[in-house]
């Protein structure tokens, strides 16, 4: 569960790869596509109603989320409301907790550690909710109705969205026909494979946790390390830019690494729903000058090298979109160096 408090904060670099990895124990069914029982338009109002439920209701529930071959089952309490609180809770496995209270998110480990760090991502603890709030999601995805279901005791509509080209994930999603509360998420890639699953398989929506739920039940923490800010917003247009990133992916985010060399910035592109970073470094003594890629679940991580400089891009993408965005990465004309 080490990686799960890696999942909502960004760390210098290569920290920011790990993400939330816990498997689940159902296996996944075949994508066969359904009838058609509602416009594109419908599938998009559905999916800014999801987003607004997944933080303003109160629920709590056990989960499995199956990523790579791993299985896990965990156990999640949720308090909407502007201040959400959360917290997530193994069941099988060494025990470890996460807990999010507003923007400060508490990972307690097995053996009784604790990490406390800020974040400023807007996202909530369960894996495999897209973000599907952006306007322009029809730029790039096709939003449609697919048919109705059942998940743990709940009548859901099933939607797919398949990305327009090989850049970008697809995903189905079954949404609760009452609140709106995604019960169930599969993550697909082009050939509409299944890559992650999270489901939920027990649930009470409405059902407001306990105070004592929303703590952490480790009494005996034998740290807590607050983890400082690493990085500073930059002012002004950053030092590092992509030429040929995939259609619709474009900056959302520049900031540079406190106490690393001139130089040395942190990207963010996105399409509005897949997000990629971008690391660039000095390249360092003895680093080959091999581009490098590498991946776990829906994960890519691709490194390239550029004279004396080292690019990592890394994001919930295919390897093609970190491999292009990677070697397209240069340096802006006269740009200033902080």
């Amino acid at each position: 569960m080490s990686r799960m408090c890696d999942s909502t904060r960004s760390s210098w670099p290569m920290q920011s790869s790990r993400r939330f990895v816990v498997s689940g124990l159902i296996a996944l069914v075949a994508l066969v596509p359904r009838l058609v029982i509602a416009e594109v338009s419908d599938g998009r109002d559905l999916l800014a109603r999801m987003s607004i439920a997944m933080r303003s209701l109160d629920y709590q529930g056990s989960f499995t989320y199956q990523h790579a071959g791993r299985v896990d089952t965990l156990r999640v309490f949720h308090a909407g409301g502007v201040r959400e609180r959360e917290r997530l809770v193994s069941l099988n496995g060494p025990r470890s907790e996460l807990i999010r209270d507003g923007l400060n998110v508490t990972c307690i480990q097995a053996d009784g550690s604790a990490i406390v760090y800020t974040s400023h991502s807007g996202r909530g603890l369960l894996p495999l909710v897209p973000n599907t709030g952006s306007s322009t999601l029809g730029e790039h995805y096709d939003v449609t109705v697919i048919g109705s279901d059942r998940v743990a005791g709940y009548a859901a509509d099933m939607i797919d969205i398949i990305p327009r080209d090989r850049y970008r994930y697809g995903y189905r999603l079954w949404i609760d026909q009452g609140t709106r509360l995604l019960l169930r998420s599969i993550v697909t890639d082009s050939e509409r494979r299944p890559l992650e699953q999270f489901m939920f398989v027990s649930l009470e929506i409405g059902a407001a946790p306990n105070e004592i739920d929303l703590l952490p039940q480790q009494h005996e923490m034998l740290t807590t390390t607050a983890a400082p800010a690493t990085e500073l917003a930059v002012r002004g247009p950053p030092i590092w830019r992509t030429d040929k990133a995939p259609p619709g992916f474009s900056l959302v985010s520049a900031r540079r690494p406190l106490r690393a060399p001139a130089g040395s910035e942190h990207l963010v592109y996105s399409d509005g729903l897949a997000s990629v970073s971008i690391y660039v470094e000095p390249r360092g003594d003895g680093a080959t000058g091999i581009d490098t890629m590498s991946g776990r679940g829906t994960l890519n991580v691709y490194t390239h090298i550029e004279g004396d400089w080292r690019i990592t891009v890394l994001g919930d993408v295919p390897s093609a979109t970190v491999g292009a965005i990677a070697q397209s990465v240069t340096r802006r004309v006269a740009a200033a160096v902080d």
